[in-house]
């Protein structure tokens, strides 16, 4: 009896120490959490609203800016001394960053001895202004392995360790504040893009408002302007700052070869005003880096070279290297003459039938119509291997001939006649110079517009008529 009630006792009294043991470890984990708890709100510096934060103050060695928020845009303060375009982008990252900071660890009380050791007795100093506070940030040294910078904020009395690459994007010089866009237009405000290159035109650009399409200068009125180029260029223009920021009111520009430059790039804007960008190939690593001068700035930045590599381009570049005459869905008849050979087609709408010296050619057929396509596309489509608009020569004794009638009765006609230098011939289109040249390689040999001629001849049994 005895054994039982001690056994009895033994159990309430184990069942004791674990509910005991229960509630210890329960209210520790309890402690536990709150303990973090308080550390991460400790931890974190500043919880704001980047939206609304409408001033920004930077106190350091470097210099001392006042950036307000006007509209949309920031701008230096009245009376901050500055008035320089401000970089959105870098005041907005500032905004952004500030507004939820937060430390990784604290180094505890900040006295004057901590300030002393950690570098924030003269501290770099950002404060904001959300509309309805105050919030200031002090940032001292680096730590010794470069991971953080020593930190303090207003209000509190702990200095604390904050990821360098959250601090790097604070710690902000004039060289970093200053815009170095190269221009101040919009895709839609760019109006006219120049490139000169030993003070001479490389090429010159405008829009036709009309219409919307680039195009260039009246004398090269019969070239068409490849359209993706110029609006490549002007996405480039409106978006590109400088990699690096060398001098600002830069005025000895020997140092950088600007005085003697690659290239100059004037864009015009739908505000009637110009802005020109100075180029140069200075220096080592000139493959990869442009030296650039933005005129109204005096700005001297670094530019990779492949963002602005249309400055090497001339007329042949930017304009559609082939001369399409017409579409063989569009046309009526057609004709061609060269050295070997003439001949004239006609073809029905929708292009099933077509007709040869009195043989009708049946296009429904998949295998002629191929013969026929690759055929007609032979001549009609006519790549420009380079430009020549000085060149003034006469329309006569042309090596290729091909005239088109359109299913609107109106016609076209593109003549080839040689340079006098191999193979290369001027391109004419109705009866005007366009100022391209051309191979006329394409006319004989193998793969050529005789061999496919040849070959159409041989398949709807007609007679080639040879000269």
């Amino acid at each position: 009896m005895k054994k039982g009630i001690i056994a009895v006792i033994s159990l309430a009294a184990a069942a004791t120490v674990s509910a005991g043991a229960f509630f210890w470890v329960q209210n520790n984990d309890s402690r536990e959490k709150e303990k973090k708890s308080k550390e991460l709100a400790e931890n974190c510096l500043f919880d704001l609203d980047s939206d609304k934060i409408g001033k920004i103050e930077i106190e350091s060695d470097e210099g001392s800016y006042t950036l307000v928020l006007d509209g949309e845009e920031w701008v230096n303060a009245p009376d901050s001394g500055n008035s320089f375009r401000v970089a959105q982008d870098r005041a907005q990252l500032i905004c952004t960053t500030i507004s939820d900071l937060e430390a990784d660890t604290n180094y505890g009380i900040a006295d004057k001895e901590g300030k002393e050791k950690y570098g924030l007795d003269e501290p770099c100093i950002i404060t904001v202004y959300d509309g309805g506070s105050i919030n200031t940030l002090y940032i001292g040294d680096a730590s010794p392995t470069g991971n953080y910078y020593y930190v303090m904020v207003e209000g509190k009395d702990k200095i604390y360790a904050v990821q360098s690459s959250e601090i790097s994007s604070l710690l902000t010089t004039r060289f970093d504040l200053l815009d170095s866009s190269i221009i101040p237009y919009s895709e839609e405000e760019i109006t006219g893009i120049e490139v000169k290159r030993g003070g001479k035109t490389a090429f010159e650009l405008t829009i036709d408002r009309s219409t919307g399409r680039w195009i260039l200068p009246e004398k090269y009125k019969l070239l068409t302007v490849n359209q993706t180029r110029p609006s490549t260029m002007t996405t480039v223009l409106t978006r590109l700052t400088a990699e690096q920021i060398l001098e600002e009111n830069a005025t000895d520009l020997a140092q950088y070869g600007l005085d003697d430059p690659y290239a100059e790039l004037t864009v015009s804007g739908t505000d009637g005003k110009s802005h020109t960008l100075v180029v140069s190939r200075h220096g080592r690593g000139n493959e990869d880096m442009f030296h650039v001068l933005i005129k109204d700035t005096g700005l001297v930045g670094l530019f990779y070279s492949s963002d602005l590599d249309f400055i090497d381009y001339d007329i042949y570049d930017i304009i559609m290297q082939n001369v399409e005459s017409a579409n063989m869905y569009n046309i009526s008849e057609f004709e061609f003459s060269c050295g070997e050979a003439e001949d004239l087609f006609t073809i029905d709408a929708g292009a099933d039938t077509a007709e040869c010296r009195g043989t009708s050619i049946d296009l429904s057929k998949a295998e002629i119509k191929n013969i026929f396509t690759n055929f007609y596309n032979s001549f009609s489509y006519i790549s420009i291997t380079g430009t020549d608009v000085e060149a003034d020569p006469e329309l006569a004794d042309p090596v290729f001939s091909a005239r088109y009638v359109l299913s609107s009765g109106e016609e076209s006609k593109v003549d080839l006649v040689p340079t006098g230098e191999g193979t290369e011939c001027y391109v004419f289109v109705n009866g005007e110079y366009t100022g391209t040249y051309t191979d006329s390689d394409f006319i004989t040999g193998n793969d050529s517009m005789m061999s496919a001629y040849t070959t159409l001849c041989e398949f709807t049994e007609l007679s080639p008529n040879l000269k």
